[in-house]
């Protein structure tokens, strides 16, 4: 094992073409099937990344709705713009923050965002943006992890990061673990009729060597505290932690595919 790397100057790439297919896309489509964009609406996607909540909300809607998609991360927004220019998915692009979002008040029948509110500096604040520029009716859904507790090969990630960097980016991945926080956000900026969903999905991924390599690329990606990783510090972190991994992703192999279980809490809420 290990012996595939996962060399990209874009870590947005790796993202979009390992992670996207396997994990990102299926929960896309649970989320959407979820919301239930309908031809017409006005949709935004907060956090958007590469785009692929986005782009299956752009099928929903057809030519007569709009579709937005929002990121700081401009190396994200680069993949998003050419893989929906690839599907010709008319959807447009803002290089933007969750907590000030260039939109007037009341501008959009659904919010979206997926996997993102976990990264935002001022959560409540980027709530209260997304009930702003919601129409009165609309909806928002969120996706964030469930804690790290429910994902035991990312706890030992994180241990092992810790004993070999001294440092690991992972409580951020897993910070809204707890639903109640997660309703909490909803109902302190005054949304209605919140549900929380728990949900799992199982992600098989086919290529097990290039795995590791491509978590810390998406990490690089997704992770504001990891962006400043240059491709060879990235190569040193899968260096340094590969080999006490072995053992646990080896235990994770049926029939050559690694799989996976991730769990996740699905926020549903009306202005």
């Amino acid at each position: 094992m290990w012996g595939l790397r996962i060399d990209v100057s874009n870590p947005a790439e790796g993202y979009e073409s390992y992670m996207v297919p396997a994990l990102f896309s299926p929960w896309a489509s649970k989320l959407i099937e979820m919301a239930g964009p309908k031809a017409g609406e006005r949709v935004l996607d907060v956090g958007c990344g590469t785009g692929i909540v986005s782009r299956q909300a752009a099928v929903h809607v057809g030519p007569t709705g709009t579709v937005i998609g929002i990121d700081r991360n401009p190396n994200m927004l680069a993949v998003a713009r050419k893989a929906a220019a690839h599907e010709r998915a008319p959807i447009q692009w803002y290089e933007g923050r969750a907590e000030r979002l260039p939109f007037t008040d009341g501008a959009f029948d659904l919010v979206v965002s997926q996997f993102a509110f976990m990264f935002f500096d001022d959560r409540p604040a980027a709530m209260a943006e997304i009930r702003r520029v919601l129409a009165s009716g609309g909806r928002v859904l969120a996706s964030v992890w469930q804690g790290m507790d429910r994902h035991p090969f990312y706890r030992l990630l994180h241990d092992v990061m810790l004993r070999r960097e001294g440092r690991s980016v992972l409580q951020d991945v897993f910070a809204l673990g707890d639903a109640e926080e997660l309703r909490a956000l909803a109902e302190g900026v005054g949304l209605r009729r919140i549900e929380i969903t728990s949900t799992s999905i199982t992600s098989r991924f086919t290529d097990p060597d290039a795995f590791l390599a491509a978590e810390v690329e998406a990490g690089a990606a997704a992770i504001p505290s990891m962006q400043q990783l240059d491709l060879a510090a990235r190569r040193r972190l899968v260096a340094a932690i590969s080999s006490e991994l072995r053992p646990a992703l080896a235990r994770l192999i049926d029939d050559g595919d690694l799989v996976l279980e991730f769990h996740a809490h699905i926020l549903k809420a009306w202005r």
